[in-house]
């Protein structure tokens, strides 16, 4: 039986073009190595300089391509890496960091038993340093402790290289559509077989973690936020900026934030570390005052010690002054459930775990209409878009709160169209979407110039603080695809592709004209079109090629009606009831054998009577037979010379005579 899935690929010439030669390049020459033998770790290199920071989104974008191109083996390794990370309560962190040391201190209070960092006896070979940034990445030193009942990952085998992670902050959850997605590129062999079963255990743990400790006390009402809802069983997703996929520089984050800066601002708290000069010159710095907000918002979660908003900062992703319910989180959460509940069928299918419980499909049901309830809470049908909500609380004199209240931000932004990454059941949604999409004026319009899609809507009001994001102009066409709308998903492939190589946004580019202008960007300024972020980026790279090559038809062929194991079960019982039959039937031949032989002499008393039939004949013939006159005969009946000893005699064999006798 053979089960299939639409593929989402777009179909392009299968000539190489020069594009797709430098993006090629740049993943490949990303690509590090960390340990040896089975404790190897591999990974890509972010922005393919700075080693031993493993970014969540990259890494899971480049393993996708990567299968794309016929190597689902490093597509695998990669996502090992990230597993490696892996909480013992299922969470998954958004940044891992790798080193090989020449000592481990573990006495050393800078390093904290985790990081493996530079102060005592411990130097670092290689990888990312004890330090607060890594380039202009967060380092592990900003996470030192991890949260209680989560045990920190431990040093691969036994050998010198060692793991840690961004213990407080969550990656946004893609990991089981990856997978999924890399089982259904690789050529299903049984080590692609076996890697599906290596990563359904791991995932089902992740979504227990999201579900049953992230968003446990989210209703599975459908009842859309409003300006200011009260609700008494809020969704929280989101406990710090870091975990959403929207760019730093956001308007949302000023509104968002309001109440933390306020709080930094009051309490004049700096951070007791110097922010480098390599993260305040990003094009995607937010300025001194929303950065040291997220700081601030980081050390509440990490503190074991300070008091924050009345309640102890080292509880489990405790309570702080900013949470949220984001869109792309909450989106990509829905498609995961869904896609979890799709590896285990296929695995189920090809009878490599057994079929789920009827308990187990009943809470996998729930998950998946709880987190479709969430994302369809955050429609607005007035505006015909989804948008992010944050939670306030309100206190009580014993700095406790008594009432939720969640408020909607309604500002135009590139990032809610990230709800198309789930497939929606109202096609109204997606068709009103949609058009925002190609619209040129209005509140809610985002073709604003030659290239889509703008991270700030609103094409009559130029802000030239817009910027075009390869991240979610993927995130977008992807989604597209998800639900169907094939041309718009191609229109906006092609149209990044261009804007890469500064090729005129119309169908008569051609890609094999892509010779001197290649620039592979984080992202592009939207009003001059020029590269933001270095001109080498490995995840502009990996989405450049999962844009040009198409996906297979995602299909599997499941196994037999039974098992391998029931149908060896089968044959033996049928063996068994053969070979009984076959000792009855030579237990029956034995005993007739053995009858035959001992009814030998009665045997040969018939054949002579058979022999001497003639004479017999008067032994039963009748007197009267030879007259017909009964009274004329009376003589000859009782007569007995005919039955005379020596004529009886004649016809026993002596034997039998002399037995009788």
């Amino acid at each position: 039986m053979i089960r299939q899935r639409r593929p989402s690929g777009r179909k392009v010439s299968e000539t190489t073009t020069p594009l797709d030669v430098a993006a090629r390049s740049i993943l490949l020459s990303s690509i590090r190595t960390i340990g040896d033998g089975a404790n190897r770790l591999i990974y890509p290199s972010d922005d393919g300089v700075v080693d031993g920071v493993v970014e969540t989104t990259t890494t899971l974008v480049a393993a996708r391509a990567l299968s794309k191109l016929g190597r689902s083996d490093l597509a695998w390794d990669f996502l090992r890496t990230l597993f490696g990370a892996q909480g013992s309560d299922g969470f998954l962190p958004k940044f891992v960091y790798l080193n090989r040391t020449a000592a481990i201190d573990d006495d050393d209070d800078d390093d904290d038993g985790g990081g493996g960092g530079d102060g005592g006896s411990t130097t670092v070979l290689e990888g990312a340093g004890w330090h607060e940034f890594v380039g202009a990445r967060p380092g592990p030193r900003l996470f030192p402790h991890a949260p209680k009942g989560r045990a920190p990952p431990s040093p691969i085998g036994g050998s010198d290289v060692r793991v840690w992670s961004s213990n407080t902050i969550s990656a946004s959850p893609h990991h089981s559509t990856s997978v999924l997605d890399i089982f259904y590129l690789s050529n299903q062999t049984e080590a692609d077989v076996g890697m599906l079963i290596y990563f359904h255990g791991r995932l089902q743990k992740w979504h227990d973690f999201l579900h049953d400790r992230i968003i446990s006390n989210c209703s599975a009402s459908t009842a859309a936020y409003g300006p200011r809802v009260v609700d008494p069983a809020p969704c929280l997703a989101v406990r710090h900026p870091w975990e959403t996929e929207i760019e730093m520089t956001s308007p949302l984050w000023k509104i968002a934030l309001e109440n933390v800066t306020k709080v930094v601002a009051d309490a004049g708290w700096t951070p007791k570390f110097d922010v480098p000069a390599s993260v305040k010159s990003a094009f995607d710095y937010p300025g001194d005052r929303t950065y040291n907000a997220l700081l601030y918002l980081l050390e509440s979660l990490s503190d074991r010690s300070e008091i924050v908003a009345g309640l102890l900062a080292n509880d489990e992703r405790p309570f702080s002054l900013f949470q949220m319910v984001d869109v792309g989180f909450t989106s990509a959460l829905a498609k995961a459930d869904r896609d979890l509940h799709e590896i285990g069928q296929i695995l189920s299918d090809k009878h490599v775990i057994a079929q789920p419980s009827r308990y187990a499909m009943d809470v996998a049901t729930g998950r998946s209409h709880r987190s479709e309830g969430m994302l369809h809470r955050m429609w607005d049908d007035d505006r015909g878009a989804f948008f992010n909500a944050i939670l306030n609380r309100t206190f009580d004199g014993g700095a406790a709160h008594s009432s939720n209240y969640t408020t909607s931000f309604t500002l135009p932004l590139g990032s809610t169209f990230d709800a198309l990454w789930a497939p929606l059941s109202n096609s109204t949604m997606v068709e009103q979407m949609s058009s925002h999409l190609l619209q040129r004026s209005g509140q809610y319009s985002f073709y604003c110039g030659d290239y889509p899609l703008w991270s700030l809507g609103g094409c009559d009001e130029s802000d030239k603080s817009a910027l075009i994001l390869f991240l979610l102009n993927y995130r977008v066409a992807k989604g597209l695809r998800h639900n169907k709308e094939v041309g718009l998903a191609h229109f906006l492939e092609s149209s990044s592709l261009n804007l890469i190589c500064g090729l005129p946004n119309s169908d008569e580019s051609d890609l094999t004209n892509c010779n001197k202008s290649q620039r592979l960007a984080w992202a592009f300024n939207a009003t001059s079109e020029l590269p933001l972020g270095g001109l080498t980026s490995t995840l502009t790279a990996a989405i450049v090629l999962d844009f040009l090559h198409p996906d297979k038809i995602f299909k599997y062929e499941s196994g037999p009606p039974i098992s391998s194991s029931s149908v060896i079960v089968l044959i033996a019982m049928e063996l068994v009831v053969a070979f009984g039959i076959g000792l009855t039937c030579l237990l029956l031949s034995l005993n007739l054998m053995r009858r035959a032989t001992a009814d030998e002499d009665g045997d040969a008393f018939v054949q002579i009577i058979r022999e001497r039939q003639p004479d017999m004949e008067l032994l039963v013939q009748s007197p009267a037979e030879d007259t017909g006159n009964m009274n004329d005969n009376y003589e000859a009946v009782n007569d007995p010379s005919p039955w005379s000893l020596g004529f009886i005699s004649g016809f026993i064999p002596l034997t039998f005579w002399r037995s009788n006798n």
